[in-house]
């Protein structure tokens, strides 16, 4: 019988001490299944320190080409940095990969030694995904995906997106006109079901409107409503929980959010909705199962 099954998966692990203790306290005290690590970040070593502390949590490679340093010599990856060798803020990085004023080359080089750094720190990379989503620019995603077969990654973030409340807007819950929409949507499902077919993915990512991810009071009942729609299949639900940090969070544009999402993470009424729905909680492990039993099945029998 099939079932409804949700991966919690919290972005930006390693960014700041704060944000790292936030997303360990969620999966701790919440429904928080998993985690995305950035290799670049000034928190990556603690972080990994601080994993012992949770054997149960999942944990990706967020690869990261829009903020702080490249791990790779800036001599090596010319096109991903500007003239001070810091990568390209996420806005001029997404112009740069629409315009395909990148090197695939570079972005797949400097992706496998994001995802090398945390593997020979002993990290079992469970899946891996990418910082504001970079990696399904068109420019991006074959490296993305180069990068993924040759470390042995073979989970990723879904590319499809979709919102099960009420009635859905044409083209689903992205910004801008319907045509924009129905492109962004069309675009989306070619990634998932064409480009990036080897790579598993849950069914969907729940995304909410452009109007709620920019307030924080309505999002949470966004995700209240979410919880109770969610139909059968495989979703994945992406948050950025995280605590205060001096130093840090003075310039976080999204630093009220992080605590918002803390709190709804351990919200009692909202792990009462995931129970009384039947929703299963699971990491990307679950899907290499799956993969591994299918490998399995297709075998020839033994003569």
């Amino acid at each position: 019988m099939k079932t409804t099954r949700l991966i919690v998966n919290a972005d930006d692990l390693g960014m700041s001490r704060g944000i790292t203790d936030g997303i360990l306290i969620a999966h701790k005290h919440g429904f928080l299944t998993s985690a995305s690590l950035m290799a670049n970040m000034p928190a990556a070593e603690y972080a990994i320190e601080r994993l012992s502390t949770a054997p149960r949590l999942g944990v990706g490679a967020h690869l990261n080409i829009c903020q702080g340093r490249p791990l790779l010599p800036a001599c090596e990856v010319r096109s991903l940095v500007d003239s001070s060798g810091f990568f390209h803020a996420p806005g001029e990085m997404g112009r740069r990969l629409w315009r395909w004023q990148v090197s695939g080359r570079e972005l797949e080089w400097e992706f496998r030694e994001q995802i090398r750094w945390l593997k020979h720190r002993g990290i079992q990379l469970t899946h891996a995904d990418s910082h504001h989503h970079m990696h399904i620019y068109p420019a991006a995603v074959l490296p993305f995906a180069r990068a993924l077969a040759s470390e042995g990654i073979y989970q990723a973030r879904a590319s499809r997106c979709g919102d099960w409340r009420g009635d859905p807007a044409i083209g689903g819950p992205h910004s801008g006109g319907a045509a924009r929409r129905l492109l962004v949507q069309s675009y989306r499902h070619f990634l998932q079901s064409i480009v990036l077919r080897g790579i598993a993915s849950p069914d969907r990512r729940v995304i909410f409107m452009p109007r709620e991810n920019g307030d924080s009071a309505h999002l949470g009942d966004a995700w209240k409503a979410s919880l109770e729609s969610l139909p059968q299949g495989t979703f994945e639900m992406v948050c950025h929980p995280g605590l205060p940090e001096a130093g840090f969070s003075e310039t976080d544009r999204i630093r009220e959010l992080r605590q918002a999402e803390l709190r709804w993470l351990m919200d009692r009424d909202l792990r009462s909705i995931i129970e009384r729905s039947g929703i299963r909680l699971i990491t990307y492990d679950a899907l290499s199962e799956e993969r591994a039993q299918r490998s399995l099945m297709a075998e020839p029998a033994a003569p």
